[in-house]
């Protein structure tokens, strides 16, 4: 886990889940920025991924929340409120969690959700029909066996641009994971939309509009199936990755001041009302 503490007295905390193929580690820029403006920030490795333990690529999606849990439990022993800051198929993750343990958190920042939502594409990355027959039953008679995202999702390639290049070189991105794992969680658990809906804590939704790996209308149409009252969204001209500031690495290709507005954003909503 990845600790900034904060700069200020504010005595607020944010927890970040990282998505598909990546670590903790997306989170150092915009948790730097996020530090300056006094929040003591907490990034995770899930199991399988990062420097975390456990089979690369594979978990047990019930332990996996009762450890946030966990995570949460201490957290708020010295912190005044607790958010979830999610980005991706962490999202999953930081629904399902506000789902079952209600009012754990004071809140919900989720980042190009990666939801599935009956009738909606949700990526040019999406399996064809029979990559998903292959899935499905790798998960029936093979579910602990791995494979390699990128030769069953090629599209994942294919809309990679210089993120996916920089991922290629960097040891803690994993690209293998579970028949169990990508038919239970990607395919199952971020399908569940009545679970995934029925969160009480103030949500906050930022999306992309040049985003091909969660299109904007899935960001658009789960807003609107959210139960909170107190839901917000906003989008930016932007891919997947915020102008790098949620990723590895940032390029001059972006603008700082970009990266800067995009969490700027963050703080103005999490500033007390």
């Amino acid at each position: 886990m990845i600790e900034i503490p904060g700069t200020g007295s504010g005595g607020d905390a944010i927890l970040c889940i990282h998505g598909f193929c990546c670590s903790a580690a997306i989170f150092e820029y915009a948790g730097r920025i996020l530090s300056e403006a006094g929040y003591d920030i907490y990034s995770i490795d899930l199991p399988g991924h990062g420097r975390s333990s456990g089979t690369r690529g594979d978990m047990d999606f019930e332990v996996c929340l009762q450890s946030i849990n966990q995570i949460v439990s201490e957290i708020k022993k010295k912190s005044s409120r607790v958010f979830i800051l999610a980005h991706s198929m962490g999202s999953t993750f930081a629904l399902w969690y506000a789902h079952l343990f209600r009012k754990s958190v004071d809140g919900l920042i989720l980042l190009s959700p990666y939801i599935r939502i009956k009738g909606i594409k949700r990526s040019e990355a999406e399996p064809s029909p029979m990559a998903f027959i292959y899935l499905l039953l790798g998960r029936l008679f093979s579910q602990g066996n791995r494979v390699d995202i990128r030769k069953v999702l090629p599209g994942y390639i294919r809309i990679g641009g210089s993120q996916y290049a920089r991922m290629t070189g960097n040891s803690e991105v994993n690209f293998q994971y579970s028949f169990r794992y990508l038919i239970d969680i990607v395919a199952q658990r971020n399908s569940k939309l009545k679970e995934l809906a029925d969160v009480e804590v103030p949500i906050l939704i930022l999306y992309g509009t040049k985003d091909r790996n969660v299109f904007p209308q899935v960001s658009e149409e789960f807003f609107k199936l959210l139960k909170t009252a107190n839901k917000t969204i906003s989008s930016l001209d932007c891919n997947h990755w915020f102008y790098d500031a949620v990723f590895y690495s940032q390029l001059e290709e972006y603008r700082e001041d970009d990266r800067r507005r995009f969490v700027s954003t963050i703080i103005s909503w999490l500033a007390p009302k």
